[in-house]
């Protein structure tokens, strides 16, 4: 039941944010999936969807800025009966922890990789990302970024990965159908959500 996964932490996302519905559809997709709370474990590193190990009853640990790839890794590897979840933002993840996540992805370890992305850095407060459509206006980019972003389908591929899907925060019965099915595939998946 969906609700064995729920912490008894206070949410402390923003109003509004897409975030509280990706909570909510990983606890469904968790309960769904059947791994007892004792088997599954939530690694994050430093963002809003970082804050994601402390609203599920499972093991979690947020780690350093863009190092949840690393840990994550090693806690599968270490463990490999354990159901391995990790939570990331298009900023931890395509910024500082870019290169760990391209060699998870091809290392293929059975690791379940959500990538939240809304194309900014919402916890610090409004910086663009490696995400951020060309032009986008922000507090670090007032004139418009002059960049292409990364685009997450495209570097997962590049790295040899075979499973990818991108699913929306408003509609929770798809992202909980595509969370239950990275967690089924054997092998690294990456899960984008893209958010508000």
């Amino acid at each position: 039941e969906a609700s064995q996964f729920k912490s008894n932490q206070y949410v402390k996302f923003c109003p509004g944010c897409g975030d509280h519905a990706i909570c909510m559809a990983l606890q469904k997709a968790m309960a769904e999936v059947g791994v007892p709370t004792h088997q599954t474990v939530v690694i994050s590193g430093i963002g809003c969807s970082s804050r994601m190990p402390h609203y599920l009853n499972t093991y979690g640990f947020n780690t350093i800025h863009g190092r949840g790839g690393a840990i994550a890794t090693g806690v599968k590897t270490s463990h490999p009966e354990l159901s391995v979840w990790q939570m990331t933002g298009d900023g931890d993840c395509l910024a500082i922890g870019g290169n760990h996540f391209i060699h998870e992805i091809r290392r293929n370890v059975n690791l379940n990789i959500l990538l939240l992305n809304n194309k900014i850095y919402g916890l610090t407060k409004g910086q663009y990302s490696p995400t951020s459509d060309r032009g986008a206006v922000t507090k670090s980019s007032p004139y418009g970024t002059v960049e292409d972003p990364f685009i997450p389908a495209e570097l997962t591929f590049g790295a040899r990965g075979n499973f990818f899907a991108r699913t929306i925060d408003v509609d929770l019965v798809t992202a909980k159908e595509v969370m239950v099915a990275a967690a089924k595939h054997k092998g690294a998946s990456v899960v984008e959500v893209l958010q508000n």
